[in-house]
């Protein structure tokens, strides 16, 4: 059994700032009796590849070193400090989840009857004592995903009270999470994740589904060379964007910049009119 930390919140609401944040979790993994395996669940569902839940904001780097005094950069610049918070944001938010996953990687996971998979977690500490179950489930091109928590959690009781749940299919290469609140009462949806490709190439979405703020969404894409991290206000139908391209260029269109319009940048980060 490795020591952890338990994960104390959901995904929270969808902002271009931050979302709630999930503490990491590093997990011991341990296992019972295995069930009669027949030929249809001789294998075990495909976990994950974090990788698929990872975004490279590595175009932001020279944002560290470009001198801010100028003005000639600041539209760069103002990009690249929302870029440090919400790369910050990405990780902290799929820590947790993502961490689940990659330990379930070095345990041996318990074939069911009914074609489900389980791989059990134990943790405890001073405060805490929890059993993480996560279920797949191979149904119809899909993995039906379930992770459950049973024990106490900063003094919160929980029984078998479902973290998250989903699917995954291409081998976990596409796929979408619902987070559960489990603070409150009833343990409503509060969040989802999702990741894959479609037309605008691919992405890792994170969609609110906290009343005050009942479908916010963050997306990031990948089109190489065409890149965008857009967030959408479900009430207004308002969208703020930060865009870059392959050549360096791009913009940043926010309301608190600017005054709300949009600001370009060249292939050498300079200011310069958007067109």
């Amino acid at each position: 059994m490795t020591s952890t930390r338990t994960p104390r919140h959901t995904l929270g609401a969808v902002a271009l700032s931050i979302l709630a944040l999930l503490v990491a979790v590093n997990l011991g993994g341990c296992s019972s009796d295995e069930s009669p395996l027949s030929v249809e669940t001789s294998t075990a569902p495909q976990l994950p590849n974090p990788e698929a839940l990872q975004f490279d904001f590595s175009f932001f780097a020279a944002g560290e070193t470009m001198e801010k005094s100028t003005g000639t950069h600041d539209n760069f610049v103002n990009a690249y400090l929302r870029a440090v918070v919400l790369e910050a944001m990405a990780e902290l938010t799929l820590a947790a989840p993502v961490t689940v996953f990659a330990a379930a990687l070095h345990t041996d996971p318990v074939a069911r009857e009914d074609g489900s998979w389980v791989w059990n977690y134990a943790f405890q500490d001073e405060v805490d004592s929890v059993l993480i179950t996560l279920v797949g489930r191979p149904e119809n091109g899909q993995v039906l995903w379930e992770l459950r928590l049973s024990g106490r959690i900063d003094g919160q009781l929980l029984e078998d009270a479902t973290w998250f749940d989903g699917y995954t299919q291409h081998g976990g290469d596409t796929g979408q999470w619902y987070f559960y609140e489990l603070a409150e009462m009833g343990q409503p949806l509060c969040g989802e994740i999702a990741w894959g490709d479609d037309a605008g190439g691919r992405y890792l979405s994170f969609t609110s589904r906290a009343p005050e703020s009942d479908g916010d969404t963050l997306r990031f894409s990948d089109d190489d060379p065409d890149f965008a991290i857009e967030y959408t206000d479900a009430d207004t139908g308002g969208m703020a964007h930060i865009r870059w391209h392959a050549d360096g260029s791009g913009s940043l269109l926010v309301p608190d910049y600017n005054n709300g319009e949009e600001a370009c940048w060249d292939t050498r980060q300079r200011n310069v009119d958007c067109s």
